[in-house]
């Protein structure tokens, strides 16, 4: 592939693997606080403590904390405190997180978003930081998802979280997608 191709391809991998943890609740917040966790204020908006750590505000009181970190040993310690009914609390409940995690990156990664999804993520991509911004809830090619544009070393990489249930549908939709992009950038 020319150097052409590969700067238009869209890179698209899983990385499920990564642990995360949900909770929701009107003590939601605090617990998260009191862990040491940066919490985003807005809804619909993320924050990632020293790169390491994603905490995304689903709502008013619903979170999604993932490490985006190879190993995080931490997060899951937490999720396991978390689904422990002996340690339990009150306005705190555990939401169990099984999603599908794509990344997706590239300089066609618009292109194919355009095309599987009503949402136009070029203005939030210009905008994007590595430590936060918002995130978007929406539909793609049928499935609900959460997407956050997020820069990485330069560049603007999409996280997508979905179902489990669709994820294959997804992957390998999204895949298609992004070979067929390829194809246009090498003709």
């Amino acid at each position: 592939m020319s150097a052409t191709a590969q700067q238009a391809a869209s890179m698209l991998r899983d990385v499920s693997a990564r642990p995360r943890f949900g909770c929701k609740g009107p003590a939601a917040e605090s617990w998260l606080h009191e862990l040491g966790l940066a919490v985003p204020q807005p809804p619909n908006s993320w924050s990632c403590e020293r790169g390491d750590i994603l905490v995304a505000r689903l709502a008013s009181s619903e979170f999604l904390v993932e490490s985006v970190a190879p190993e995080h040993a931490r997060i899951s310690e937490i999720a396991a405190a978390l689904l422990d009914p002996g340690q339990r609390r009150a306005g705190l409940v555990p939401v169990l997180r099984q999603d599908l995690v794509l990344e997706l990156a590239g300089a066609r990664a618009n292109d194919l978003l355009l095309e599987t999804c009503n949402v136009n993520f070029a203005p939030l991509a210009r905008g994007a930081e590595s430590s936060a911004g918002p995130l978007v809830l929406t539909s793609m090619i049928g499935v609900g998802v959460t997407v956050i544009p997020r820069r990485t070393g330069g560049a603007v990489t999409y996280t997508i979280w979905c179902d489990p249930s669709f994820g294959h549908y997804l992957q390998s939709t999204l895949a298609g997608v992004a070979s067929d992009l390829t194809r246009e950038a090498v003709s």
